[in-house]
């Protein structure tokens, strides 16, 4: 009888840890390779518009660089925040709800958490909707549909989902150590 209540405990808390810990490393691994991707983003950003400069005092134009170039700001600030987020680096409230204890400061944390999930769940999903909504449309200078520039809308809706649901797997002790990944 000992045996299967305490066997049964170890399970279940690891059930637990184990959801957090796989969430944790896929939301590292995914944060990993999207700053790779703001990078080369970055990068292609700078020489198109470097380009278009030197196209320009030459006295041609590239009709599509503008295009690209605003294409690759949306994506590199909707992915950006994701980093963002990732990192704690998002202006807070930080203090407020230590005011009136733990108990309240916890509370409120779950709770923007949880709203949080809901805004980035919604957001994900209308983003998907609009851009199954977007393919037949194509845009104006490179003629790819408006969908691939559009999808990074869900895209970054459901990293902020995978980042969000790390913090709310997270346990208490983890939550209050200040080197944990995110507060």
């Amino acid at each position: 009888m000992w045996c299967k209540v305490s066997l049964r405990h170890f399970f279940e808390s690891e059930i637990s840890m184990n959801l957090h810990s796989r969430l944790l490393a896929l939301s590292n691994w995914v944060n990993h390779w999207v700053e790779r991707l703001l990078l080369v983003a970055g990068v292609a950003i700078s020489l198109i518009l470097f380009a278009q400069v030197v196209a320009r005092y030459a006295g041609h134009s590239l009709s599509w660089s503008e295009e690209i170039g605003r294409y690759l700001l949306v994506a590199t600030t909707f992915l950006g925040a994701t980093v963002a987020y990732k990192r704690a680096h998002f202006i807070g409230l930080a203090g407020f709800g230590a005011r009136f204890g733990l108990l309240v400061e916890q509370i409120i944390l779950r709770g923007l958490q949880l709203m949080t999930l809901a805004c980035f769940g919604l957001i994900s999903w209308y983003g998907v909707l609009y851009t199954l909504k977007s393919w037949d449309q194509t845009s104006t200078a490179v003629q790819m549909p408006m969908s691939l520039p559009i999808s990074v809308l869900p895209l970054s809706g459901v990293i902020f989902l995978l980042h969000v649901l790390v913090d709310l797997t997270k346990r208490k002790q983890e939550a209050a150590s200040p080197d944990g990944d995110t507060p």
